[in-house]
């Protein structure tokens, strides 16, 4: 993979990259594009094309990703608030997740 890669003062680098790798971007480097009510109203005339899953699965490479469960998350109403100095507020933000969390 081969980027371009913008330094300080309008300056740019390249680089190669083997892959897998981890690319991030800056906010601010995309347009955005509004639709435009033409458009919308174009869209809605557009015909839908449905495609059968056998036509399609010959086509996908044997690394494809496979949805184990798909679901809407339900609400938990479980804050908890701590009032304390800055300290002892961390040490207890800490003893919840090691004991209670269990996520460090």
């Amino acid at each position: 993979m081969k980027l371009k890669r913008e330094l300080e003062a309008g300056h740019y680098q390249y680089i190669e990259m083997a892959m897998p790798a981890v690319l991030t971007i800056q906010s601010g480097i995309n347009k955005l594009r509004y639709a435009t009510l033409i458009g919308i109203k174009q869209a809605k005339t557009k015909p839908l094309r449905k495609v059968a899953w056998a036509e399609v699965e010959g086509k996908l490479s044997k690394h494809v990703q496979k949805i184990e469960k798909l679901y809407v998350p339900g609400s938990q109403k479980k804050t908890r608030k701590i009032e304390a100095p800055a300290g002892e507020a961390a040490k207890q933000v800490v003893e919840y997740l090691k004991n209670e969390a269990r996520v460090l």
